[in-house]
Formats: structure tokens, C-alpha cells, sequence
């Protein structure tokens, strides 16, 4: 019998006390049973238990009530608690509860936890539930399809082989492991796959489907798993790749600010103009821009990918009154002065070979910093870069650099052309006078490149790729169009056509003006307030490919 109690005890979890306190009741029912003197009648039969017997019967009787009440206190102290189900792991008393969300993006506003979702599930999948630990980083979302009735768990915790997350496929069928990204997946069932696990960003994931698939699309699903509000993995070496393209004398930046809102954008363009009267845009091709001001300059950075020498290259600008902020030009020296679009721009270098450019437009003073610069068709480049830059001094400019409608534009030109209206004093008027004359003067330096017959100061002008009609040759930079037989565009009848166009027909609202006639002509475009060629037509019957152009007229 006392056997038999010390196998119960072991059985049994109590504590020391309780245990001692037991084993002391028994033994002393026992010492008790041994003294008593049992008197039988002679006629009687011998009792079927001794006195011994009863004695360790009763002894055990007290010991399974004792066991029930100890046992009772610990069930019963408290309210019941829900009986684990059948595979779950039973959480001890002070175990963190699940707290229900109401969706995926309160995981990120209401606690700590990162934001996982499963990207590659059908559309017909909605999230049914959202459940969180917040100290232990824990998260289950459970995934429904409406029409199938299948569910879909998806689980996961901010731990490296979390026991409370591997541990519950301990049972299963391990059906294979698989590759997937750079995660070692654990596939679970028996033909298909219905669990899987795997570990991935100091975490571990798993996944439960009410339907078992095929494993590759369980490789799917695992391959969709992605953090939200996250950069993809290549953002860092962007990121990096940004710091190591931008110029090292680019004061205020760091290369990892992002792209500007509309409203950061506005302001900034509202600073600047209330400070100065003016604002400057960055437009397309430009991508990536950032504005900001910079020791009460404006400053702005992009990327231009036109050229592939710019490509990944965030180019940095300043814009104000005179000069450009203190540290900016720190070890650069003059190198050259260059005619672009009728601009003159000095070239700084320093000893990294990275370029500073500096000109004066409608007023205002812009430094350009570029990392790497190979000095290669300078002039394409520059002519590039300035046509994405937008000077605005109208107060009423929208700030996105869109030009004004076509009606207000005619209206413009229909006052223009009324010389019994009066003019108003006013900064508008003033800005538009201004950039008239701009337009006009490009227009005849234009002309006066022609008619020098100047193939290199003519290139300034130009957008290049350039297609060159009635040659059937297309030009893809400054260089190229130079290294052309001269002949072959300045014909005496083409040189004529262009030169006599009036620059005086072009208005405040002119968008396009074309200098010649049908056949020989220059198509000139205004883009954010400078004039660029876009179109070169030329007669090829009078083009004479072997003789130099003269001052005289070519003979027909």
C-alpha cells in the first residue's frame, strides 16, 4: 500500500509541504490500527480484513480527499479557463493575452510589432482577423476566402526559432525543405503541403491552410511574405549609391532626403518667393526632386536620366539673388566660360574632379554641382540641364511649372497687339516684358550664329538628338552636329530665310516660333524660359557637298 502512495505522489504534482503533511497522516493511521485489539465471537466467522487493512483504507481515503482539495484550490481558485485545444501550447498564468486588432495597419499605428503580410494569396482571401501580442512581438492574421470557406493562418514573431511557433508542427508530417529567397522553408503534409515555417529577418514565420496545395505554391506564398512600409532590399545601396553621386561640396544635403510633396514643395517656393520675387521649378524629364532652402538660398536636387553619363547622378542647385551658399565653391577653380542657349556659364572644378556651374537667368543667380562629369559635349548636357529649370517671378504661379491656358495666352497676345491699350504698372507686366526680350534676343543670337555661318555656337542652341530634314541624318550631340560639312546646312537661300525672320513677332505667350520658310527653316521651342532648336529643315538640291560656304550666293 505504501507502494502504491509513493507511485501517486510521483504521479501527482504537489508541493513539498502538502506531500509531507500526507505522508504523516498515513503513517501515523497506521501506528494507530497496529494497537487496537479486535475481539471476535468464537461462533463467528473471522472478519474478511484485518484491522491493519481497514486502518491503511482509511488512510488512503484521507489521502485521495486531501489530493482532491489541493488539486480543487488550483482548478477551481480562480475563474475556469478555456481547456486548450488539441495541438495548442497551454500558456502559463501569467502569459501575455491576444488582443484583437481591427485591421493590418492599426498593427503598425497601435503597438511595436513590424508588419508582415501575405502578398501572393488570391484576391478572393480577405482578412478575417488580426490578433497581437505587443511585448512579445507576436502576430497571427487569419486569412478567409468567402466562397470557399478556406482559412488561411498566418503567423509570425519578432524571435529566431521561436519555440511557440516551430513547436506546434512537432506532430507533423515534415513533407520537405525548400529554397525560397534566401529563407530554408520547412514544408508540412502528407502528399500537399497545408503548414510551413521558416525564419527570415531575425524572425520566424508560419503558415496554416484549412486546404493543402501543391508546393509550389506554397514556395509562392512564402516568396510573397513582405514587410509593409518597408524599402525593397535594394534600398539601402540605393540609398548609398545616392551619397556616392552627389557632389561633396553640396551643402545641406546628405543624399538621403526623399522626394518631395507637394506640399513641402509649395513651402518652399512660397519662402522663397515672399523673400526674393521669384521661385524656381524643376520640370520634366527631371525626376526625384527635392526642394529646400539652404542658407536663405533656394536649393533643389534631381535626377537626369536623359544622358546616360547622368544616370544615378542627383544633381544639386542653388538659386538666389548673387552667388551660392557659404562651402559651396570651397576648392573649385575657373576653368572655362561657355555659350549655352545664349547664357554665358563659368565652369568650376576642384581636385575630385567634380563641376560647379554658375550663370545669371532673368536675374537670378543658379549654381549647378555635378559629381562626375567626363567634359564630353558640355554644351548638350548644360542645354539639357537648363531646360528642366523654370524661373517664375509671377505671384500668381501655381508652383507645379505649368504654363498658362491657351485662352489666357491669346488674350495676352490680343493685348499685346492693341496699341490703343494701356499699360499697367504692375509685376506681371514686368516679368512678361522681361521674358519677351529674353526670347527675342536668344532668337538673334540665333540669326547671328547663322549667319556667321558657326556650326559650334549654333549647336548651343539645339535639343539634341536632332533630326536634320532633307539630310535624312540624325545627330545625338554637340559634337556630331560640329564634325558636319558646314555646306550641307548653310546654303546662301537657307542663310537668307532664317536671318529676315522678325524676332519682333514673338510675344509673351509664344509657345513655338519657326525662322524661315517652308523648305529652309529653323523650328525653335521656349521650354521653361529658354529658346532651344527642335527642328533644322534644309533644300537638299542646293546643298553642295564639295564647296566651302562663301560670302556670295551659291549658284543654282
Amino acid at each position: 500500500m505504501q507502494q502504491e502512495y509513493k507511485e501517486a505522489m510521483e504521479k501527482i504534482s504537489l508541493s513539498d509541504s502538502d506531500k509531507k503533511r500526507i505522508l504523516a497522516n498515513v503513517k501515523k493511521a497506521c501506528e494507530e490500527s497496529e494497537e487496537k485489539v479486535i475481539s471476535m465471537d468464537e461462533f463467528k466467522k473471522r472478519p474478511r480484513f484485518s484491522a491493519r487493512q481497514k486502518g491503511m483504507a482509511a488512510a488512503v481515503a484521507v489521502l485521495v480527499v486531501a489530493i482532491t482539495a489541493v488539486v480543487s484550490k488550483g482548478f477551481f481558485g480562480g475563474k475556469l479557463k478555456k481547456q486548450p485545444k488539441q495541438g495548442e501550447i497551454v500558456a502559463s498564468s501569467d502569459e501575455e493575452e491576444w488582443q484583437e486588432l481591427d485591421s493590418i495597419e492599426a498593427i503598425a499605428k497601435e503597438t511595436d510589432c513590424r508588419t508582415y503580410k501575405l502578398g501572393n494569396v488570391s484576391k478572393s482571401y480577405r482578412v478575417k482577423k488580426v490578433e497581437v501580442k505587443k511585448k512579445a512581438k507576436h502576430v497571427k492574421i487569419t486569412y478567409r476566402n468567402k466562397k470557399k470557406k478556406d482559412k488561411i493562418l498566418f503567423e509570425y514573431k519578432e524571435e529566431e526559432n521561436a519555440p511557440d511557433v516551430i513547436n506546434q508542427f512537432t506532430e507533423k508530417n515534415e513533407l520537405k525543405k525548400e529554397k525560397v529567397d534566401d529563407s530554408e522553408v520547412t514544408m508540412y503534409g502528407d502528399e500537399k503541403c497545408d503548414a510551413m515555417t521558416w525564419q527570415k529577418e531575425s524572425c520566424t514565420f508560419a503558415v496554416k491552410m484549412s486546404t493543402a496545395c501543391s508546393t509550389d505554391k506554397a514556395k509562392k506564398i512564402v516568396s510573397g511574405t513582405k514587410e509593409e512600409n518597408k524599402p525593397d532590399k535594394d534600398t539601402d545601396a540605393k540609398v548609398k549609391k545616392d551619397e556616392k553621386h552627389i557632389a561633396s561640396n553640396a551643402v545641406g544635403w546628405s543624399g538621403k532626403e526623399s522626394e518631395s510633396d507637394d506640399k513641402e514643395r509649395r513651402r518652399v517656393l512660397r519662402k522663397i518667393y515672399d523673400m526674393y520675387g521669384f521661385r524656381v521649378t524643376v520640370e520634366d524629364p527631371a525626376r526625384k526632386v527635392i526642394y529646400k532652402v539652404v542658407d536663405d538660398f533656394e536649393s533643389f536636387s534631381f535626377h537626369y536620366d536623359e544622358l546616360s553619363e547622368l544616370e544615378n547622378q542627383r544633381i544639386v542647385g542653388y538659386a538666389g539673388v548673387d552667388g551660392c551658399p557659404s562651402g559651396v565653391l570651397d576648392g573649385f577653380e575657373k576653368m572655362q566660360d561657355i555659350e549655352v542657349n545664349g547664357l554665358t556659364i563659368t565652369w568650376y572644378q576642384n581636385k575630385k574632379d567634380e563641376s560647379l556651374f554658375y550663370f545669371m537667368k532673368r536675374k537670378v543667380a543658379i549654381s549647378l554641382l555635378i559629381k562626375d562629369w567626363s567634359g564630353e559635349n558640355t554644351e548638350n548636357m548644360l542645354s539639357g540641364l537648363i531646360s528642366v529649370i523654370r524661373i517664375s517671378l509671377d505671384a500668381a504661379h501655381d508652383d507645379k511649372g505649368d504654363n498658362s491656358s491657351s485662352d489666357s495666352g491669346n488674350n495676352s497676345d490680343k493685348n499685346t497687339d492693341n496699341n490703343d491699350a494701356e499699360p499697367t504698372d504692375n509685376a506681371d507686366n514686368t516679368s512678361n516684358n522681361e521674358s519677351v526680350e529674353a526670347y527675342r534676343q536668344a532668337a538673334q543670337d540665333i540669326q547671328y550664329a547663322v549667319a556667321d555661318g558657326s556650326l559650334k555656337k549654333l549647336s548651343s542652341y539645339i535639343r539634341f538628338p536632332l533630326s536634320i530634314k532633307g539630310l535624312g541624318e540624325t545627330v545625338s550631340s554637340a559634337k556630331e552636329f560640329q564634325a558636319l560639312d558646314s555646306s550641307k546646312i548653310f546654303a546662301s537661300e537657307w542663310v537668307d530665310a532664317v536671318v529676315s525672320y522678325d524676332t519682333g513677332k514673338i510675344k509673351s505667350s509664344t509657345k513655338s516660333f519657326t525662322m524661315g520658310d517652308s523648305s529652309h527653316k529653323l523650328v525653335c521651342q521656349i521650354k521653361n524660359d529658354s529658346v532651344v532648336i527642335t527642328e533644322l529643315h534644309v533644300n537638299s538640291d542646293e546643298v553642295q557637298p564639295d564647296t566651302e560656304p562663301t560670302d556670295s550666293p551659291s549658284e543654282e
